[in-house]
Parts: C-alpha cells; sequence; structure tokens
C-alpha cells in the first residue's frame, strides 16, 4: 500500500499517525509499502518532527507547495487535521478515487473498544476531556485519553482492548471526517458552540453542522451529554437517537436528566436502576457541595460537571468520585497562574484563541486590577462583545496589544470603548516587561489574546510558553 501523509506539523499527532501506517505496511501481504509525507512548511520549520521519523523505512518527504504533487500510485490519502478538506490537492484525491483518511476515522475503524467516550465544542473540550480522562483513570486503570495535546489516535491503537474506556478529544477537522464516514461515538458530549474557524468554514451554519456530527449517527443504545447553558446546543434535543442528558450550572427542567449547580449544590437526575428499585437520584438528589469540585471560574466548574455523570452512570461510588474529582489537576495555557512577582500575579491563558474565551477569561478576574494582554491572528472572527466586555470591566487598566492579522481589527472595536491605556508590543518579552513596568501590587497580569497565535507565535502553547519564559526573567 502507498499513503501519501497530509501535514507533518508540530503537535505529535501526526507522528503517532505515521508509526501506526509503518506497522500496518509491514504486516504479511503488505510488504514494499511505502509512506510519503508532505508539508507546506519547511523541513527546517518540521526539523524535530522529522527527526522523531528518523529510522521508519520507506518514507519519503515533501516539503512546499502541495497543489501539483503527484497522485500516481497513491492508494490512500490520510490528512492532517489542520489541512483543509476542500484543499485542492484533497479535491484531485476524491476525483481520483484515492480514498481520504484522518486519524480520527481509521480510529473507529480499528479500535476494538466500543466504550468511545467523544468531547467536542468550541472552547471547554479539552478541560471536559481531562476531567473525564482523569476521574475515569482513577477509577478504572484501563482508561485511555486520546486527542488530548496532541495525543496521537492511532499511537494508541495497541493500548486498546474491548474492555478499554476510550476518552477522545474531537475537533471538528476531526469531525469531518466522521461526518463523511457517519460515524459518532457511544458517549457524545458538547461543551459550547462559538463563532470559531470561519476562516475555515463558508458559514457559522456549516461549522455547526460538523459539530453536530458527535451525535448525528450514534443509536438508541448511545448516549449524548450536552450543555444546558448553550442556547444553540439546546436546540439540539429533537436530534438525539439515545438517551439525553444535560449539565448546567443552572437547575434543570423537571424531568431532564443530567447534573447542575444549585447555589452552593451540585444536583444529578439519571434513570432509576431497573434491578435496584427506587434510587434516589432519579429525583433530582444533592450528590456533592460545589466546593467540591476544584475550580477557578465558572465555566471551569461546568466543565467537570461531564465527568462526574459519567462516573455516575458507570456506578462508582460517591466517595470514590469525589476523591478523583479532588485531584483533578489545573491545565496549562488555560487561567494557569504562573508566579506571582511583588505582589503581581502573572496568569497564562493563551488557549483563549477567540473572543468568547477571553470574555470568559475576563469575567474570573472581573474583581482584580487587570493588565490584558491581547491580540494575534484572524480566524474571521468578530469583536463587538469582547469590546462591550471589556466596557464592562473598570477593572481593566492596561491592554498590551500583541502583533497579528487580527489585531488592528480587535483595536478599532475595543479601543473606542474603553478607559483602559493601551500599548503596542512587538514581541511576547517585550509586552511582559511592559506589563510588568505597568503593574502595581495586587495587579494581575493576564495573557488571554482572543485571536490564534500563528505568525508570531507557532501555536498558542508555543505561545504561552513564550510568557512563561518572560515571566520567569523578571
Amino acid at each position: 500500500m502507498n499513503v501519501l501523509v497530509l501535514g507533518l506539523g508540530l503537535h505529535g499527532g501526526a507522528i503517532g499517525t505515521i508509526e501506526w501506517l509503518a506497522k500496518q505496511a509491514c504486516l504479511p501481504g503488505r510488504q514494499g509499502a511505502t509512506i510519503t509525507i508532505s508539508d507546506t512548511k519547511t523541513a527546517e520549520q518540521l526539523s524535530s518532527s522529522v527527526e522523531k521519523l528518523r529510522g521508519i523505512p520507506n518514507i519519503t518527504f515533501h516539503f512546499g507547495n502541495q497543489d501539483e504533487l503527484s497522485l500516481d500510485g497513491i492508494d490512500m490519502l490520510v490528512r492532517n487535521p489542520a489541512v483543509p478538506r476542500k484543499a485542492p490537492i484533497i479535491e484531485r484525491a476524491r476525483a481520483a478515487g484515492i480514498p481520504v483518511e484522518l486519524d480520527s476515522s481509521l480510529f473507529f475503524v480499528h479500535c476494538p473498544s466500543q466504550d468511545v467516550i467523544g468531547i467536542t465544542g468550541s472552547k471547554g473540550k479539552t478541560t471536559t476531556s481531562s476531567a473525564i480522562a482523569h476521574v475515569l483513570g482513577a477509577l478504572d486503570r484501563k482508561t485511555v485519553a486520546i486527542g488530548i495535546d496532541g495525543i496521537s489516535p492511532l499511537g494508541m491503537l495497541e493500548e486498546i482492548t474491548a474492555a478499554t474506556p476510550v476518552v477522545f478529544e474531537i475537533s471538528s477537522w476531526r469531525l469531518e471526517a466522521l461526518q463523511e464516514k457517519k460515524i459518532s461515538p457511544h458517549i457524545a458530549i458538547c461543551t459550547s458552540l462559538y463563532r470559531d474557524h470561519l476562516n475555515t468554514y463558508s458559514s457559522f451554519d456549516e461549522y455547526i453542522e460538523v459539530k453536530k456530527q458527535i451525535i448525528k449517527d450514534q443509536t438508541k443504545k448511545d448516549i449524548a451529554i450536552l450543555n444546558a447553558d448553550d442556547e444553540r446546543i439546546r436546540t439540539w434535543e429533537d436530534a438525539v437517537r439515545g438517551q439525553l442528558y444535560w449539565y448546567s450550572l443552572r437547575p434543570l427542567q423537571d424531568g431532564e436528566k443530567g447534573i447542575w449547580v444549585d447555589g452552593d449544590d451540585v444536583f444529578v437526575r439519571t434513570p432509576t436502576p431497573a434491578a435496584s428499585g427506587d434510587s434516589p437520584l432519579s429525583k433530582g438528589e444533592k450528590f456533592c457541595s460545589v466546593s467540591d469540585i476544584p475550580h477557578r471560574a465558572p465555566h471551569e466548574l461546568r466543565n467537570k460537571l461531564p465527568a462526574i455523570l459519567i462516573a455516575l452512570l458507570r456506578e462508582y461510588s460517591k466517595e470514590d468520585i469525589l476523591a478523583a474529582v479532588a485531584s483533578i489537576p489545573d491545565l496549562a495555557h488555560r487561567l494557569q497562574l504562573v508566579r506571582t512577582v511583588n505582589g503581581v500575579d502573572y496568569v497564562n491563558d493563551s488557549a483563549a484563541t477567540m473572543p468568547d474565551a477571553t470574555i470568559a477569561a475576563l469575567s474570573a478576574y472581573c474583581n482584580k486590577p487587570l493588565i490584558l494582554i491581547i491580540g494575534g491572528s484572524d480566524k474571521a472572527l468578530e469583536f463587538e462583545e469582547l469590546a462591550q466586555a471589556i466596557k464592562a470591566y473598570p477593572n481593566i487598566k492596561h491592554l498590551i496589544w500583541l502583533p497579528g492579522t487580527a489585531t488592528e481589527r480587535m483595536k478599532a472595536t475595543v479601543i473606542p470603548t474603553t478607559n483602559a491605556s493601551s500599548h503596542d508590543a512587538a514581541t511576547m518579552d517585550e509586552a511582559v516587561q511592559t506589563a510588568a513596568d505597568l503593574a502595581q501590587p495586587g495587579d494581575t497580569v493576564l495573557l488571554s489574546p482572543g485571536a490564534t497565535s500563528f505568525g508570531l507565535f507557532l501555536h498558542e502553547f508555543n505561545r504561552g510558553n513564550a510568557f512563561i519564559r518572560a515571566v520567569e526573567l523578571l
């Protein structure tokens, strides 16, 4: 078999895919197969990824323009999630009858476990996925997490048996492949729907339809767990074929199954187990206090509720569940307190790659004097709501602008509405030093850009790490 892999990247997911493909090529009857790896970046830019593939036989590389890349002799094309599905070379492959796959579609075909928990959403999917993986991992050591922070789905297949619970964070790009193959996971979770990636999709409606694939091809035996606080997700109720559960920071409606917050307490309502009589949980009973769930902001609390619900549906004890929940670690690049210097907190929220994420971060720090580092690359998003949020928080003293294709549009929308002073920075080091010069004891310096990082940085994690390094040098 001759396979063309489009997109090598730097996150590591493609490495696991290529290593898995190489192993398949070595199976009996497949000797002589080759893998061609193509990426629009240069070999120098991708040197760290290329180095990891050294020693794998029958691999060739093609760097640069892909439009004229020959498809002669190619039996299958595997595209990296970051490669647009309507890229010219993809269209040529489809026209030639060459199967086009992603790691997500190949994973579901080859995964021996039916117990796959898929999580998607514009924001919150990594926090939710990580919380579920942590809680289930504490309760069942067989649990495998994939898709989270670059963990390759195909690279983990050897760890998975028919009895393995799999927690899969699924981006919209990975859902595109499942949409084409009409595949949805056994348990589907959607955390939020915001305007995002509109530089990739023709409309917000198209983007939502891709996200909806998480439930679209489920069966009556499957489970959907949806965020009741998102008005757009609320409209999916009639599309759910299996069992439907909601999670919310507000009380659910009578008769709705799920988990919710009411005041200082967390409540659960689940079906009554047929063999065990009347379960008090079926009536909607208090499960724990909000203080039992570690969180730094309301949206973090909500994102951890599905982990509790899934553990309850698997009939783990309250004591074991709460012990696992209490040890959920904070995630890097998401409201991450890096360091306190001269009475000033420096917080890394580089994963805020869209305005709605920055708005959530601002609400978490609404009572502290704030210096906001903002700006970056454009995804064809709108910034009016972000401007209104910044206007509504008089605690924001200074705005420090990182360069990028979105920054000028952001400035044009935000600056006229706020009394916060604006300062330009050419680099992250300059942004952090400017913030340090402006800060007073009791202030918080918050990196929450509201835009992507491409151009000045490789990705949002590279941006966050640059912030951390600059803070450590203060």
